[in-house]
């Protein structure tokens, strides 16, 4: 009898290693299998909300005002990116993003027939680290943070006829790094593409244009897009 109960908890132990066994195997299968463990390339369209708040400027009647450079635009984006899903669903991945804005245009009329332009788009690459959680193995729940390029640039013109011209020497510049920090969500279907939403936000940056008397914090606010994503495979 007690070699029988002997045989009996040794086949239950065995047949219990072997459940674990062909769990971590599954496991370890399905990590290897999702689509998001990919090199993958993406195009998308989404808004941006980008603003520059207390921008000062002297108005025509002389006194000190403030006003706003928004950038609320339509974008266009591309994404190349890579990431990996690991054998405990957790995925970490990199990609470059780049957004195309048209530029944006905002004017104040000064004293003496003046005026101030400021401008902000164009091209807005940025440099992220995606980290996320891989559901079902095909939806991918993620943050991202990483770092942005935006530009600012001011230009001074004067009333010549019934045009402006601008004052030469009188641009100013700036492109700069900001802090973005997002969360997005991303469905694989037809093995090998995949869509996503994302919204990030752009924390901005300080600087001060010389002679513009203007030192705020620079294109900061919300960004968001939805993508379609071509995935190879390791």
């Amino acid at each position: 009898m007690k070699k029988v109960m002997l045989s009996a908890a040794v086949c239950a132990m065995a047949f219990s290693a072997n459940a674990d066994v062909a769990s971590e195997v599954e496991v370890i299968e399905a990590a290897q299998t999702s689509a998001f463990s990919s090199i993958y390339a993406g195009l998308g369209i989404g808004g941006s909300f980008l603003k520059s708040s207390d921008v000062k400027y002297e108005s025509k009647d002389g006194k000190i005002e403030k006003g706003n450079l928004k950038a609320n635009r339509f974008i266009g984006s591309f994404v190349l990116g890579a990431g990996k899903v690991f054998s405990n669903n957790v995925y970490v991945g990199g990609e470059f993003l780049m957004d195309f804005t048209k530029n944006k245009k905002t004017e104040w009329e000064l004293p003496n027939n003046e005026k101030l332009e400021g401008k902000v788009g164009g091209y807005v690459p940025q440099l992220n680290l995606r980290l996320g959680y891989v559901f079902k193995n095909d939806v991918l729940a993620y943050a991202k943070l990483g770092c942005a390029w935006t530009k600012t640039s001011f230009k001074f013109f004067e009333k010549s006829g019934d045009d402006w011209k601008e004052i030469d020497g009188s641009g100013k510049s700036k492109t700069k790094a900001s802090f973005v920090l997002g969360l997005g969500a991303e469905k694989a279907f037809c093995k090998k593409f995949s869509a996503a939403v994302e919204a990030d936000y752009n924390f901005g940056w300080k600087h001060e244009f010389e002679g513009t008397n203007q030192n705020v914090r620079w294109n900061k606010g919300w960004n968001v897009r939805a993508l379609v994503k071509y995935n190879v495979k390791y």
